[in-house]
C-alpha cells in the first residue's frame, strides 16, 4: 500500500477494499470496531486519519458515533489491489482506455464495456472510475444504479485526446 502508513491502517484499508466485493466506493463505519476487536476505538480512528490523510477514505464526523463514517475512494483500490486481486487498476485503466480509443461506441453502455473485457465486475469497477475523469462532464451518463460507477461514457473528439494523454502518462 503505503511506506508511511501504519500497520493497523494498511490492515484497514485493506479490510475496507476487500469487503467492497464490487469495486464501487463503499460505506464503513462502526462495524470496523468489530472487524478490528483487538484495537482500541482511539487507534483505529488514528489509523482511519491516516488513510484520509493519503486520500483513500473521506472521513465525516459525527456527534454520538465512536468512529467517523467512512466512504472509500478509488485511490484505495489503486493501493490495494495488486495484494488482493493480483490486479493493478492502473494498468487496466490503460486497457479500457485503448479499448474505447478504438471503438469510441463502445463506452455507452458501461455494462457492454465490461463484457467486452471479459473481467468480474471488481475487477472492472475500479479501473473504469480511473478513466471517468478523461470524459467531458456533459458525456458522462449518470444514473441512479448500483453496478457501476457511471452508466456509460460518450466520447468525444476532446475525450480522444483526454485519452491519448491518460495512456501516456501511465504507459512508459
Amino acid at each position: 500500500m503505503n511506506e508511511d502508513l501504519s500497520p493497523l491502517a494498511e490492515r484497514l484499508g485493506r479490510h475496507m477494499a476487500e469487503q467492497c466485493a464490487d469495486g464501487l466506493i463503499g460505506n464503513f463505519g462502526q462495524e470496523l470496531l468489530a472487524s478490528f476487536p483487538d484495537e482500541s476505538v482511539d487507534t483505529i480512528a488514528a489509523a482511519l486519519s491516516e488513510l484520509q490523510s493519503e486520500g483513500l477514505v473521506e472521513l465525516s464526523r459525527l456527534i454520538n458515533l465512536k468512529l467517523p463514517r467512512v466512504r472509500t475512494t478509488v485511490a484505495l483500490f489503486v493501493a490495494c489491489d495488486a495484494a488482493i486481486t493480483g490486479r493493478s487498476p492502473i494498468e487496466d485503466s490503460v486497457v479500457l482506455a485503448r479499448m474505447l480509443l478504438a471503438d469510441r461506441n463502445l463506452g455507452g453502455n458501461a455494462r457492454n464495456l465490461e463484457a467486452a473485457t471479459g473481467w468480474e465486475r471488481r475487477r472492472f469497477n475500479p479501473a473504469f472510475a480511473l478513466i471517468v475523469p478523461c470524459i467531458g462532464k456533459g458525456r458522462i451518463r449518470n444514473a441512479d444504479q448500483p453496478d457501476y460507477p457511471v452508466l456509460g461514457l460518450l466520447v468525444g473528439d476532446d475525450d480522444v485526446v483526454a485519452l491519448q494523454r491518460y495512456i501516456r502518462e501511465r504507459v512508459r
